[in-house]
C-alpha cells in the first residue's frame, strides 16, 4: 500500500479550487470558450479584414479541440 497521497484540490478563501498540476480534471468548456474569446478579440484587432481574422482565429483556437480530446464519447 503506498504511503504518499495524492495531491489534493487547494481551496482557497473565495470559493476558487485550484488542482493540482497533475490533475486529471479537464477544463469547464467555459473556460475554454473564455480562452477563444480572447483569441477572438486578439486577432480582430490586428487583422485587416474578416476573413483574416477568421483563419487566424482558426490556426489559434484550442477551446474546440479541447472539448473534443476530453469528451470522446463512442457513437
Amino acid at each position: 500500500m503506498p504511503t504518499d497521497k495524492e495531491p489534493q484540490p487547494t481551496e482557497h478563501p473565495d470559493g476558487s479550487i485550484e488542482e493540482p498540476e497533475n490533475s486529471t480534471v479537464d477544463d469547464w468548456f467555459g473556460q475554454n470558450a473564455a480562452r477563444d474569446a480572447e483569441v477572438a478579440d486578439e486577432v480582430s484587432s490586428e487583422a485587416g479584414s474578416a476573413e483574416e481574422a477568421e483563419a487566424e482565429f482558426d490556426k489559434r483556437a484550442e477551446g474546440e479541440d479541447k472539448y473534443q480530446a476530453g469528451h470522446n464519447r463512442p457513437d
